[in-house]
């Protein structure tokens, strides 16, 4: 709370049971140094006063019976009010119970709409589900075609070393053989 006016609304709030402890301990401790504000307080105690301590105005005894005898003694105020409040209550309840059967039926036709909205967006969130699973399996299929030339390619990679392993390999056991068959030769022009 910053201002006077709303201390001020506090405190009526305090008089009408509407504050909380944490407020009224704030206003407690600005009402000590706000002499404005403690003056709108007692002021408002000094009325509270006031009203309970006023005296209930009341008819005396005999201006009390008099009204209420020539309220009884008045059978033609009593039946026109009857008659009147028969023809209305007649009117309303005629009014009344149209204006319900043209709820009825707007309140029918509305759920009937509704009804009509609901299927066809279930039948729309059917066909946007099976678009969604096509699309997901289209994505698998991708993936597992790019996995697959992935792995064939590696194959590949894989095959083209081991054959160039293999002709190195032969090349050199080739040239062994060619140093092997010399060596034999030589011996044998040698015996």
């Amino acid at each position: 709370m910053a201002s006077c006016d709303e201390y001020q609304a506090a405190i009526v709030a305090l008089f009408d049971g509407e504050i909380g402890d944490e407020d009224l301990r704030l206003m407690a401790g600005h009402l000590q140094n706000c002499p404005e504000c403690r003056t709108f307080c007692l002021d408002l105690i000094a009325m509270r006063r006031a009203f309970v301590a006023a005296a209930v105005p009341s008819l005396s005894p005999v201006a009390r019976g008099a009204v209420l005898d020539q309220v009884r003694d008045d059978p033609s105020h009593r039946s026109e009010a009857r008659a009147k409040d028969r023809t209305q209550s007649f009117r309303l309840g005629r009014l009344t119970r149209w204006a319900a059967v043209l709820l009825i039926g707007l309140l029918a036709m509305t759920c009937f709409a509704l009804d009509r909205t609901a299927k066809d967006l279930r039948t729309r969130l059917g066909a946007a589900e099976r678009q969604v699973a096509a699309i997901h399996e289209q994505a698998k299929l991708a993936e597992s075609e790019e996995r697959q030339q992935k792995a064939l390619s590696a194959l590949y990679f894989r095959m083209a070393e081991l054959e160039e392993r293999v002709n190195r390999s032969s090349q050199s056991e080739r040239a062994s053989l060619a140093a092997q068959v010399r060596d034999r030769l030589e011996r044998q022009n040698d015996l």
